[in-house]
């Protein structure tokens, strides 16, 4: 639960860059920001993720940080560490030192991958401003166009005076939702490939599980 909720947050971290400020230019603005993240290089960020039930009770809370290149990313808290190279994918638990390995469907990448969400955001989510709290934020809420789906809606704030994200609430079916706060996103950055590859050296005792 907690893998899936973490990887739904690399999945929606660079839509917060969105200048939604009006439901009739929301499309524009996320265009825009296709446009400006296609342009900006890798980025990284730091995060904390708050888990809550569906009593709105906090039931998990963890900081991190996040590194993403295209369809590639790297994300770690002081319980996982996971890495994606755009095919294999390695998920370590620290508190079992165990690595799985998995090799994600099309689906399952389209619903992780911050780039392959954000250049379909047409066809899978409809966009609407939702009124701030105070005029150096805009708020956007995102629903998925198809029922049925894991997740109901999302809500992202926006820092106004340099439209950089603040956080995101992720409302899931089940009536369960998460809330992620952002800060320290640096973009511009040039990440080599090794840094979304699980490298053993630096995980001896770790037991790699292949689960392809």
């Amino acid at each position: 639960m907690k893998l899936s909720r973490i990887l739904l947050f690399c999945a929606t971290l660079l839509l917060a860059n969105a200048q939604v400020a009006q439901a009739q230019n929301g499309t524009a603005a996320l265009d825009r920001v296709v446009e400006k993240i296609r342009r900006s290089g890798d980025l990284s960020a730091a995060f904390t993720l708050t888990v809550y039930n569906a009593l709105n009770e906090p039931v998990d809370k963890q900081s991190g940080t996040i590194k993403l290149s295209g369809d590639k990313f790297y994300w770690t808290t002081p319980a996982m560490t996971v890495w994606y190279n755009g095919q294999l994918q390695w998920a370590y638990v620290k508190a079992s030192e165990e690595v799985n390995l998995t090799e994600p469907t099309p689906a399952e990448i389209a619903s992780i991958n911050p780039y392959t969400l954000i250049t379909t955001y047409k066809q899978n989510f409809n966009v609407k401003a939702l009124k701030a709290k105070n005029s150096q934020q805009r708020v956007a809420e995102l629903t998925p166009k198809k029922k049925g789906t894991q997740i109901d809606r999302v809500v992202l704030t926006v820092n106004a005076s340099n439209w950089m994200p603040q956080s995101f609430q992720i409302y899931y079916s089940d009536r369960t939702h998460s809330t992620i706060a952002l800060s320290r996103l640096v973009t511009g950055q040039n990440f080599s490939d090794a840094t979304f590859v699980f490298d053993k050296k630096q995980y001896p005792k770790a037991e790699v599980i292949d689960l392809r």
